[in-house]
């Protein structure tokens, strides 16, 4: 069995070759063992010439490679992880993220989904993620619509990240050698996903038995809606800590009208809220129904442990009532 630490002077010069012969020759297989050796022995404390020319070198060998990456990229995401995003965005651009969240190769998109993690780090980052609509509107895409579900879980923690980040009531800790300084969320990806029409669309059309993006008249179709729907609660879930207004107030109108039923109703709430909890899921599906009921007991957990003052007796009543009962 290998040892935690090696001698990294001999251990990478060898981890370089072993990617030089593989470059030269795209079929041979990569040494998985070598490469996790190579990822266990990469830490904070590693020479960032070292840790770029790992993420060159193995960025430039995905190009060509003809076999799973995974033992790579894995290896690349340790090393995104342990350099600054302020360094790694003059390498990276909104679009080669996007090209890659939608390769049809699950490990890329991990690979992706670790670049933007990392911009999770600072208001910064996320600011760069918010200025592109259609890297939002894929990540979001990808996270809604993925049937794997590494990918799926993987993305939603990326977009609570980057919303944690971005809240205008949160404050970063940045750290630049010995020296610190605050940062704060500028709401913008708040903006993008909540008023941006071409994003928030899409945390409808994956999820709507209505109007869905699937193929609801087959079995496979409804499955896949209904998986897109209990993501849908989870996000909300997630994400309200940090802004209760932006999930139970209205922000598109004209989107959330085209996917509520008819007679809809004086529901005391609005926004994404109003639509997933009342207007979503098909009520004689009794697992949607389970997972509805567990989404209000989340939901009110989230209120009573903030000790919101901003929620109205009708909304509070009303959650209160779903998370007790299987019909709200």
């Amino acid at each position: 069995m290998d040892v935690l630490v090696e001698d990294t002077d001999k251990l990478f010069p060898e981890v370089f070759a072993h990617l030089a012969v593989v470059e030269a020759q795209p079929e041979l297989p990569l040494d998985e063992e070598l490469l996790k050796r190579a990822e266990r022995n990469l830490t904070p404390t590693s020479p960032k010439d070292l840790l770029w020319r790992v993420l060159g070198t193995g960025e430039e060998l995905l190009q060509t490679l003809q076999q799973d990456p995974r033992p790579l990229t894995r290896l690349l995401e340790q090393v995104i992880s342990l350099l600054p995003f302020d360094e790694l965005r003059s390498v990276i651009s909104a679009e080669k993220l996007q090209e890659g969240l939608t390769s049809p190769v699950i490990s890329i998109q991990l690979l992706c989904l670790a670049y933007l993690r990392k911009a999770a780090d600072s208001p910064s980052g996320a600011s760069f993620v918010a200025t592109s609509s259609s890297l939002v509107q894929c990540q979001f895409t990808i996270w809604l619509s993925s049937e794997s579900t590494e990918v799926a879980e993987r993305s939603l923690e990326v977009i609570e990240a980057l919303l944690a980040v971005d809240s205008q009531n949160s404050t970063t800790v940045l750290s630049a050698g010995r020296s610190f300084a605050e940062a704060q969320g500028q709401g913008l990806l708040w903006r993008r996903v909540f008023h941006d029409p071409d994003v928030y669309t899409i945390l409808f059309e994956w999820t709507s038995m209505s109007k869905s993006k699937r193929d609801v008249k087959t079995k496979k179709g409804m499955q896949l809606v209904t998986i897109s729907q209990a993501r849908l609660f989870d996000f909300i879930v997630r994400v309200a800590p940090y802004d209760w207004s932006a999930v139970t107030t209205s922000s598109s109108r004209h989107i959330e009208t085209q996917f509520l039923r008819e007679n809809v109703g004086s529901e005391p709430y609005g926004g994404i809220l109003r639509y997933a909890a009342s207007h979503m899921i098909d009520n004689k599906d009794i697992l949607m129904e389970v997972l509805r009921q567990d989404f209000f007991v989340k939901l009110l957990g989230v209120v009573e442990e903030s000790n919101r003052q901003n929620v109205s007796p009708q909304l509070l009543e009303a959650i209160q009532q779903g998370a007790g009962s299987l019909h709200l």
